[in-house]
């Protein structure tokens, strides 16, 4: 026997056989694959050939823009953002609104909902007002007044008006009294003016520390007479009427 090795490293008998009978068969089977498939062909002249029968590719539009073939180019949106779709033109300005707009009139242009009142509805869109027969609109006058006689805001002095008038530190408060701590920021305490039983009231409203009329505990709404004194945090307050029996802004 004589042993030989092909340069693929397989061994055979050199008494037997000319060639590497291994190298043999697997030429073979190659030749087999692509007699099934048949040969490719180039496609256009490059690298990126296909099989048979298929064809030539088509250049995609030269670049990004462009579209299948025969789908043809797509276009562009307008020239920016404002633009639209091939066929549907670019977005124009709406001229002549109002800002801010709320909403559409069906003509194209946006329209401002609250430039004219509804008819036979006045200030539908205005703050609460006050009860006031006879006073002008969205003006409340002073019916009386509180005074601090002790506390850090001591010489300070507070207008009540009609209805109700929260008391607290915060500046959005109807008495604000903003140097005493123990105040509650909002609503610590409630004084009221009643213009058609001509009466006011002081109570408690959602403070933490508890309210006094002439030193007695207030839990509920309390009647006030002229120079009563009320504390409210560690402030002493006097309250002085305006209006009343002898004097009242309705009359």
């Amino acid at each position: 026997m004589n042993m030989k090795t092909c340069p693929k490293g397989h061994f055979y008998d050199g008494d037997t056989n000319a060639t590497c009978p291994v190298c043999a068969a697997e030429q073979g089977r190659t030749a087999g694959m692509m007699d099934d498939y048949g040969a490719t062909e180039p496609v256009g002249g490059g690298s990126s050939g296909g099989f048979s029968g298929v064809g030539e590719t088509e250049p995609v539009g030269g670049g990004f823009s462009g579209g299948f073939s025969n789908v043809g180019a797509t276009e562009p949106v307008g020239g920016g953002f404002s633009g639209g779709f091939s066929g549907v033109g670019a977005t124009e300005p709406m001229t002549g609104t109002k800002a801010p707009t709320r909403g559409f009139n069906g003509s194209g242009e946006t329209m401002h909902l609250f430039d004219d009142k509804i008819p036979g509805v006045d200030n539908y869109n205005d703050e609460t007002m006050a009860v006031n027969p006879g006073m002008v609109a969205g003006f409340t006058p002073v019916v009386g007044w509180l005074v601090c006689t002790e506390g850090p805001d001591r010489g300070h002095d507070y207008r009540i008006r009609t209805g109700y008038n929260h008391i607290g530190r915060a500046e959005h408060m109807d008495i604000c009294i903003r140097g005493d701590k123990q105040i509650s920021r909002e609503k610590h305490a409630l004084i009221a003016y009643d213009d058609t039983e001509k009466v006011f009231f002081f109570g408690p409203s959602d403070g933490r520390n508890i309210v006094r009329v002439n030193g007695k505990m207030a839990m509920v709404p309390t009647e006030l007479h002229a120079y009563d004194i009320l504390t409210v945090g560690s402030s002493k307050l006097i309250f002085v009427p305006l209006c009343g029996e002898q004097f009242d802004w309705n009359n």
